[in-house]
């Protein structure tokens, strides 16, 4: 769908959820704060999947009589942004629990805040970290980007049967995060890649890179790249390494990215969090309600990723019998195997990770086609 189209929706869907609020006056609301780039297609993502969530919950009756409302803040992606914006939910709004960030620098901006003010934040920013830091108000409904290096090892090594495997990444954080993640999950299975390639985002000529893969004798090349940068790589990577088996972080699977590179993405196995064609009931449930509240499909994956974020809090109190902050917090360590409308089951761990297994889904005419689900 066009991200233009979804700008003009954004306003609708704050007054959908302002709406939704106003119609359960009288009982106990619980106070969620939204963090996130509002002008970003992540951003508006986590605001449509937070709304769909509160409507249904709050059409409910609550959890237990208590309802949901939400007060959005744009960080602009900025960490300064970002903590002002906080504190603003935190002082002003007197918020029960956060929603966000999508981006790690803000969350690891922001965690500080939280951790004082005793505010379970669920956060959406894929940075190792952020759940390494000993914060217990700390939960990232989120993979951990540590894990897809796992997932994207294990089956290349254990499914593909192969270990010639080279790394190709940007050269920004994101890139060498994942080249270096991946070096570290490869290096469980006794595997060293053949060859460690970078590029500057923006590039658009990756034919000497792609020739020193190629002469290294590599079988599989796993891409850490961005949009539309890996679109172009790919097609490139056709061209001149065709028989390279060609594996992606979530990046590589996203629409703008199967649009550049068109047929040569056949092919191309990637990992992720949700698929709009995993055929599970729960997924195809999640878009047709998607579709029918707001006439268009979920964006990205963080839409349903901020939804279950709700649907989480809202397990929580129901297990706690309570909204209290602490006893929030502690319920949700004992959410084991809660089924979201990612079709993943979440597993909230000590350290607030939910997430422990992915998606290994393989590209065919702009398609998701599941090939596994994939723990770490």
């Amino acid at each position: 769908m066009l991200f233009g189209k979804r700008i003009t929706k954004l306003i609708t869907i704050t007054v959908l959820t302002l709406l939704v609020v106003v119609s359960s006056a009288g009982a106990a609301t619980f106070k969620l704060g939204g963090l996130a780039n509002l002008k970003s297609g992540y951003g508006q993502s986590m605001v449509s999947g937070t709304a769909l969530a509160i409507k249904e919950i709050n059409a409910a009756g609550g959890v237990d009589g208590v309802t949901f409302s939400i007060d959005w803040q744009d960080t602009e992606s900025s960490a300064a942004t970002g903590r002002m914006a906080v504190q603003k939910l935190i002082f002003d709004t007197k918020i029960d629990a956060l929603i966000g960030c999508h981006g790690s620098t803000v969350v690891l901006a922001v965690e500080g805040l939280i951790a004082e003010n005793e505010i379970v934040e669920m956060a959406m920013g894929s940075a190792s970290q952020v759940t390494q830091l000993g914060n217990p108000w700390l939960f990232r409904v989120r993979e951990d980007d540590a894990l897809t290096a796992k997932v994207l090892a294990n089956f290349t090594v254990n499914e593909l049967g192969l270990t010639k495997i080279a790394i190709f990444h940007m050269s920004e954080q994101y890139g060498v995060g994942g080249k270096d993640n991946t070096v570290a999950a490869l290096a469980e299975y006794g595997v060293e890649p053949v060859a460690i390639e970078a590029h500057n985002q923006g590039d658009v000529d990756f034919s000497s890179q792609l020739l020193n893969i190629r002469q290294s004798g590599a079988e599989a090349m796993i891409l850490y790249s961005g949009i539309p940068d890996i679109g172009i790589l790919i097609k490139q990577a056709r061209q001149l390494i065709p028989g390279i088996e060609i594996l992606s972080s979530s990046v590589g699977a996203t629409a703008p990215a199967m649009d550049v590179a068109g047929e040569a993405g056949n092919g191309v196995y990637a990992v992720v969090s949700y698929s709009e064609d995993n055929p599970d009931e729960k997924v195809q449930k999640f878009v047709q309600a998607h579709v029918e509240e707001f006439g268009v499909k979920p964006y990205d994956f963080f839409d349903p990723l901020a939804y279950d974020a709700v649907y989480l809090l809202a397990e929580a109190i129901k297990i706690a019998g309570s909204t209290d902050h602490a006893a929030v917090r502690d319920a949700l360590h004992e959410i084991q195997g809660y089924k979201g409308a990612t079709g993943l089951e979440y597993y909230v761990q000590p350290n607030g990770e939910t997430i422990n297994e992915l998606l290994l889904i393989q590209i065919q005419d702009g398609k998701h086609q599941v090939v596994d689900t994939i723990k770490g």
